[in-house]
């Protein structure tokens, strides 16, 4: 047996992904975006047709990218989420720009802007989560969000603070960083899995509802031993290597450590500011990459 059939069978399986013909025929349970993830799609020329046609119909009059008014950005994300969701079973995670991450009443109206256009496009709003990093002012917009039926994804978390933030605030679902508190954070055993373990254990144990999506993986070890989230978030590369390996009783199995995620992680706040910059720098690549298509028509 493949070690992705023994893995699918225990968990629900996203993928971190937004390229549309890997994607096609594979039916997977979620799936998530980011700047990144659509800028890797439109260079490997997964868009290319969808793409040219899209900016043909849509004149250079609309504002390119922009917080506040409907811009060609907003139109051509949802676009490329009309195409995915076809091919996903459950929610699809849209992510805000990430330059608004610190500013709540911005994150609020932009969420609404893409419920909006879902809308519009006739998109099923409950196939929809708001994917937001889990500053404080993102887990305050998105508890408002909820309120208001909005479901939200809130990611880049990296310690047990933000994610009791989410369990209190009865969001939807909540993505910790395995691989990048792993190379952050010295443990014995591994820290990311084992923060994400104390994670599952304390949610449970105080019968919380969110749903908790691993995300960030370094190797396959950590995957399989996560298998007790919700959902696992896996990139391509790792959905092709669990799908090429044969299945061996000899996974590594590492120790849980009590409270381990409670201790005072000073590195947690630095991850997140790096996570929303490199979403922000390659937010502003993939708008450079549209804007220069469009002079080139």
């Amino acid at each position: 047996m493949f070690l992705f059939n023994f893995f699918k069978n225990k968990v629900k399986i996203s993928i971190d992904s937004a390229d549309l013909f890997f994607i096609k025929n594979k039916l997977f349970d979620a799936a998530t975006t980011n700047p990144s993830l659509i800028l890797k799609a439109i260079l490997n020329k997964s868009y290319n047709k969808l793409l040219y046609f899209f900016l043909l119909k849509n004149t250079r009059k609309n504002i390119l990218d922009s917080d506040y008014s409907i811009s060609l950005y907003d139109k051509l994300l949802i676009n490329i989420i009309s195409n995915l969701i076809p091919y996903i079973k459950e929610k699809i995670s849209v992510e805000i720009p990430a330059r608004i991450s610190f500013n709540y009443n911005k994150i609020i109206f932009y969420s609404y802007k893409i419920i909006f256009l879902c809308e519009k496009s006739g998109i099923n709003l409950n196939k929809i989560l708001i994917k937001i990093p889990a500053t404080n002012s993102g887990i305050k917009a998105a508890k408002y969000l909820k309120s208001n039926n909005i479901d939200s994804n809130l990611t880049l978390i990296f310690d047990f603070k933000q994610a009791k933030q989410c369990f209190d605030s009865g969001i939807y679902i909540v993505s910790p960083f395995v691989g990048r508190v792993s190379d952050k954070i010295y443990c014995k055993y591994d820290a990311g899995v084992n923060f994400v373990k104390n994670l599952v254990n304390f949610k449970i144990k105080n019968n919380y509802k969110t749903k908790i999506m691993a995300a960030s993986f370094r190797n396959i070890n950590q995957i399989l031993n996560l298998t007790c989230c919700d959902f696992l978030t896996i990139s391509p590369l790792y959905y092709n290597k669990l799908n090429n390996i044969n299945f061996e009783n000899n996974i590594l199995n590492y120790k849980n450590i009590e409270n381990y995620c409670n201790k005072k992680n000073n590195i947690s706040l630095k991850l997140l500011n790096d996570g929303i910059k490199q979403f922000d720098i390659d937010h502003n690549k993939l708008i450079k990459l549209i804007s220069n298509i469009i002079n080139n028509l």
